[in-house]
């Protein structure tokens, strides 16, 4: 059998240890490099050329979110695979805008990130069960009309959707921190959207995760 090539990315020695140790008790994989740092990494897997990449998104200095972007650019021959502690539906949007073509949170199992690889190495891409079901939930039933917003209170939860922060969208539509609050204020109440995942369910069931508002 062709071992297939794995590189791991994270900060938390115990954590690259262990996530290592794990891909390399398996018959069909090899971890080929391990590094702490986005800088480490590019060097090491410019060298090593894995198939696939593990990236854990809260690195120091450059995040994982960058790392994988400049890994599509550099080695577009490397699928990467986000590894996370947030849960967050924005981050999973960020990380698939960057090129990555799996998200597995940290609280799931190892058999889930096993998972991951070799979905992501047949081709095809994986996003936690987890995360997948709170944004797909049919609690994404919305409570209100988005007939009833302004063109841009609908950008503004857009883009909250999408997981930008407020200063984020302020540069993005060359509006203040304050107005970008007001906008989304007012959507959040005729919407009667009282959290962010209520947010994401919404734009969700309304086909606004796809597209990127001007």
């Amino acid at each position: 059998m062709c071992s297939r090539r794995i590189f791991v990315v994270d900060d938390h020695p115990i954590i690259l240890s262990g996530v290592g140790a794990m891909i390399n008790s398996q018959d069909d994989l090899t971890i080929v490099g391990l590094a702490g740092n986005a800088e480490d990494a590019l060097e090491g897997i410019g060298k090593a050329l894995p198939d696939v990449a593990v990236v854990d998104i809260s690195l120091p200095g450059v995040n994982g979110v960058t790392l994988i972007a400049r890994l599509g650019e550099r080695f577009p021959e490397v699928s990467c695979i986000a590894l996370t502690a947030h849960e967050d539906p924005g981050c999973l949007r960020q990380v698939l805008a960057a090129g990555g073509r799996g998200f597995v949170v940290k609280r799931s199992t190892a058999t889930d990130l096993l998972q991951a690889i070799r979905c992501v190495l047949a081709g095809d891409n994986y996003v936690d069960p987890a995360l997948a079901a709170r944004i797909l939930s049919p609690r994404s039933a919305t409570q209100g009309d988005p007939g009833n917003l302004s063109e841009r209170e609908r950008s503004v939860i857009q883009l909250v959707a999408q997981g930008y922060s407020n200063k984020e969208i302020s540069s993005r539509l060359n509006l203040s921190i304050k107005t970008i609050e007001t906008y989304r204020t007012r959507a959040t109440e005729k919407l009667a959207l009282h959290s962010r995942a209520a947010i994401v369910r919404f734009a969700h069931s309304n086909g606004w995760l796809a597209e990127l508002p001007v």
